[in-house]
Formats: structure tokens, C-alpha cells, sequence
């Protein structure tokens, strides 16, 4: 698990080059989340943060700043603490100081019990494809075609590698587990609907050029449905790997 806080910035964390948060902080946020999907096999792990002024600035803010420390847990026995693996904390940025970026990068140690279906491992270099951005639009299209035609068997398969992964590597019940996909076929068939693609979303690379996405500005995945009834929104965070000698992407 990693706790952390950010403090005005639009800031990303990494592990093994696998994004687990980015968000565009205006004010303050703490929690805590998991990593575990981001690490596939034991041993040396690699971490680091980005720190980018909020949208609409040029400049870390007075004030802004990033800390997090990466924690051990025992999920054997209910869910005990055992210990702090390694932490980091920036600068808090003063007045009228200018800094347009700060960068961190750290290594750990980790033993994993579990092995994962790692399939981007042995796919193509995204960054070498033609037109890969037209393609990633395509993959994303057809999925969003796909759950607005209620095609929900399709949709389960196409999410079953990634969801596999999760359960894996977060060591989720069954009972559980099933329920995460239900979840949102339930949604799905109840009121919310896709929005089109934003046309400034951008190609966002992760696992060293791997796998691809596309994110908005503020890094919140593209894929957006709506209730327009209740007036909330689903973001569905997805990303896409090319298995060698295939021009289908499929989601991992």
C-alpha cells in the first residue's frame, strides 16, 4: 500500500513504470491505496512521482508538494501493518519561488507470493507503432460500442485478463471478485451512456512503452459514461497492450 498526500499539483505516481494514481489537486488530498497490480514478480521494484503544476499554471504553487511512504501489509491475518518499506517527501514550494517540475525516483524490494497474467510483457514497443494513437481511439471505440449495445458477454472477456490481474494480485474473494464486473454491467443497463472521446485527450505510454491509454488533461481516464438522471458519472480506467505479430489491442 502506498499513503500519501498531495498539495495543489497535478501529480502522478508510478511503480515499475505502471501509473497507480495521477489527478489534478487543486486543494489537498491524503488516503491510502494499493500497488500490488503493479508489481509482477519479486525482487528490485522502481517507484517514482511527477509533480506538475495545477491546470491553468505554469509554476508549482506556494504551498504544493508531495509525500508518500510505501507500507507493508499482512492480508493473511485481517489486514495488519508490518512495516515501512521506504518514503519520500519534496520540497514545499515558497512564494515566489518558480518550479515548473519536480521529479523522484526510488527502488524497493518486494517478494510476491502470486504470479500475474503479465501478457505486455512480450507485446510490441507501443512507441514504434504507426497511428497508434488512431488505433487506441478504434480499441477504446469499439469497447465503448460494446457496452452501449449491451453486448456485456463481450465486454466481460474483453476485461477478463485485467480483472484476473486484480483479483490475482489484491488477493480478492470470489464472492467479490464477480461482483466488481456486475457492478458495472448493472450500471451499465441502468441509465448511463458513453460520451465521445475528448479530441485533447492525450497517449499516455506506462510499463517502459508497453502499454497505452488515453487520459484527459487532468489524468482522469478518457472513457467516460454518464447519468444524465442523477447526474454522475463512471469513468472506466482501461489501458492496451499489442501482442507480437497482432494489430488488435487487446486490454491488459
Amino acid at each position: 500500500m502506498i499513503e500519501f498526500t498531495a498539495v495543489s499539483c497535478l501529480f502522478e505516481i508510478r511503480v515499475n513504470d505502471i501509473p497507480v494514481i495521477c489527478m489534478n489537486m487543486t486543494n489537498q488530498i491524503s488516503t491510502r491505496i494499493p500497488v500490488n497490480y503493479a508489481i509482477t514478480e519479486s525482487g528490485k521494484q522502481h517507484i517514482s512521482i511527477k509533480m506538475l503544476p495545477v491546470l491553468g499554471n505554469t509554476n508549482l504553487l506556494e504551498g504544493s508538494e508531495l509525500k508518500y511512504k510505501l507500507e507493508l501489509f499482512d492480508t493473511t491475518n485481517s489486514f495488519r501493518y508490518q512495516d515501512e518499506i521506504t518514503s519520500y517527501q519534496s520540497q514545499v514550494i515558497k512564494k515566489d519561488e518558480t518550479k515548473p517540475i519536480i521529479i523522484n525516483e526510488n527502488i524497493f524490494l518486494a517478494t510476491i507470493p502470486y504470479k500475474v497474467k503479465d501478457f505486455w510483457k512480450e507485446g510490441q514497443d507501443l512507441k514504434d507503432v504507426d497511428d497508434l494513437r488512431i488505433k487506441l481511439e478504434k480499441a477504446y471505440g469499439r469497447l465503448s460500442n460494446d457496452i452501449s449495445a449491451g453486448k456485456f458477454d463481450l465486454f466481460q472477456k474483453k476485461l477478463q485478463n485485467r480483472e484476473d490481474n486484480m483479483v490475482t494480485s489484491m488477493y480478492i474473494k470470489p464472492n467479490r471478485a464477480a461482483s466488481r464486473i456486475n457492478n458495472l454491467i448493472d450500471k451499465f443497463s441502468n441509465g448511463y451512456s458513453a460520451l465521445p472521446l475528448l479530441k485533447d485527450s492525450i497517449v499516455v505510454y506506462s510499463a517502459y512503452g508497453k502499454k497505452a491509454s488515453l487520459k484527459k488533461l487532468n489524468g482522469d481516464p478518457t472513457l467516460t459514461f454518464v447519468n444524465r438522471e442523477k447526474g454522475k458519472q463512471l469513468l472506466l480506467d482501461v489501458e492496451f497492450y499489442l501482442p507480437k505479430n497482432s494489430d488488435v489491442f487487446e486490454i491488459i
